[in-house]
């Protein structure tokens, strides 16, 4: 036998079972023993589920409110601060795994298993040997461990993963390589899932929902695509409006010339006649008139947000959502932010994801009325109120808003946004589609005071709302929405 062989193998195996021991040591291998505590989404706009635990890591779905999650472990992401809002929760959702910010997620049951103190150690008050300390653990002194968790890596100790534990009266966090696990797990209670359960139990019935929906007075024509969006968003609240307005005689004063505009864009078949009300704008056709008068057309997830309230609900419009609507435009690069319709809609009691909308509808594909150079001065005007007439309705829009000292965007958000709820929201006119079509005030108001002449002003507005309600999961929340109903409205209606 080869001597030298022999000693090399002999190192060899050696070197190799030091390897497994260390990489065995290295893993979390009590991880496994400390039971998952379990919670739900505390959040009216819903909770991001993200690969990583930073919100600028890649997005894997939004959890609607009270959605039941089990917590594998906890994130610091302050040396210092146990802030619900510097810290992270390791989590399943269904069948996904991802992370959500602790300071959306409440209602924490957790598991217990018994450990002992293997050599002195000080406990805190979180992860991490920079925490406030509350005191010493000596040898041999009994613990209750409830969850895993990982302190920033600057300040993990001895270990990089620490134990969250109840010490005496105190919930308080010690490193984990000072702790050996002892006895059998007490599983925590699943009483999320029990009681999301319950709650989707407590929603309205099919039957319940045909009884309302006959009370409401809804026609039939209205209730299949009802039915659909109710089974949908079970949390949604459809209102029937009567407005006791002939179809026909709405219709009539709707396709009066210069009241309901298309652009040149679209098809030559869309047009009344061939003569331009405005630059780019002809008079509709009576047919197209009819198709986006008719509510029927849009009772679906991309278009039914032209009938919601637009009211102010701080619990859902926030800068994130009026972020995603402004994002692809151009107003956010003039400085036109999120934070500054934001703050005028609760000035004003107003929805600022509506006021976003209106902005990027109006102005978000660039207009002077943004850009705050004009032979006016710097003057803004992002829902070019005052724009129409002439042949340059835009200089209109510049005119009223220099008048009006609106020489700053956030001016200019405030006062369109004053405008859009006194003389509108505050006027029976609290949805796009009654700003468009004016039936909410009597058969004589009809076709006048109406905030925009393009028929598919509001239908273009009601996707840019989706989208982001959509996004931020909005589209959850008990959102109410008020559909029109005329007396004698045709079976249907279709485009020419």
């Amino acid at each position: 036998m080869n001597i030298g062989a022999f000693y090399k193998r002999k190192i060899f195996i050696i070197v190799a079972i030091t390897a497994a021991v260390m990489i065995t040591a290295s893993l979390p291998s009590f991880a496994a023993s400390v039971p998952a505590s379990y919670g739900q989404v505390n959040s009216d706009v819903g909770a991001i589920l993200r690969k990583s635990s930073t919100t600028s890591s890649a997005r894997l779905t939004v959890l609607s409110d009270n959605t039941a999650v089990t917590v594998h472990k906890e994130i610091f992401k302050s040396r210092t601060s146990t802030s619900a809002a510097d810290r992270w929760y390791y989590v399943t959702a269904g069948s996904r795994k991802g992370y959500i910010r602790a300071d959306l997620v409440d209602n924490i049951k957790s598991g217990s298993i018994q450990g002992v103190v293997k050599s002195s150690v000080n406990y805190r008050k979180g992860a991490g040997v920079q925490m406030s300390k509350y005191g010493a653990l000596s040898k041999g002194t009994k613990i209750t461990v409830l969850m895993v968790a990982n302190p920033v890596d600057s300040t993990k100790g001895s270990s990089i993963t620490w134990y969250k534990a109840k010490i005496g009266s105190k919930t308080a966090y010690v490193c984990s390589d000072k702790i050996t696990l002892t006895g059998k797990a007490t599983a925590a209670a699943n009483t999320t899932s029990k009681s999301a359960a319950k709650t989707t139990a407590k929603t309205t019935g099919d039957a319940q929902f045909e009884k309302y929906m006959k009370q409401q007075g809804f026609p039939e024509s209205y209730k299949p695509a009802l039915r659909t969006l109710h089974k949908a968003h079970p949390k949604w609240v459809f209102v029937a409006r009567k407005t006791n307005i002939n179809w026909n005689d709405a219709l009539a004063k709707q396709s009066r010339s210069g009241v309901s505009l298309v652009h040149k864009s679209y098809p030559k078949s869309y047009r009344n006649g061939n003569s331009q009300r405005e630059p780019g704008w002809y008079n509709a056709n009576k047919k197209v008139v009819a198709y986006y008068m008719d509510p029927r057309h849009f009772l679906n997830e991309n278009s039914i947000y032209m009938f919601e309230d637009l009211s102010y609900k701080k619990a859902y419009q926030t800068t994130y959502v009026v972020n995603a609507i402004l994002a692809p435009s151009k107003l956010p690069k003039y400085g036109f932010t999120a934070a500054i319709f934001v703050k005028a809609g609760s000035k004003y009691k107003i929805s600022p994801v509506f006021l976003a909308a209106r902005a990027r509808q109006e102005t978000g594909g660039g207009s002077d009325a943004i850009y705050g150079k004009s032979k006016l001065g710097r003057v803004y005007n992002p829902f070019n109120i005052g724009a129409f007439g002439g042949s340059n309705p835009l200089y209109n829009g510049l005119i009223y808003a220099k008048a009006k000292g609106w020489n700053t965007q956030a001016k200019a958000v405030e006062g369109g946004a004053k405008l859009l709820a006194e003389s509108y929201i505050n006027k029976g006119q609290h949805t796009v589609y009654y700003q468009r079509f004016n039936v909410r005030n009597g058969a004589a108001r009809v076709a006048t005071h109406q905030y925009m002449t393009n028929i598919m002003a509001a239908y273009s507005e009601s996707l840019s709302t989706r989208n982001s309600y959509k996004k931020y999961g909005v589209n959850k929340q008990p959102l109410v929405f008020e559909i029109p109903i005329y007396n004698g409205m045709p079976s249907s209606t279709k485009l020419p």
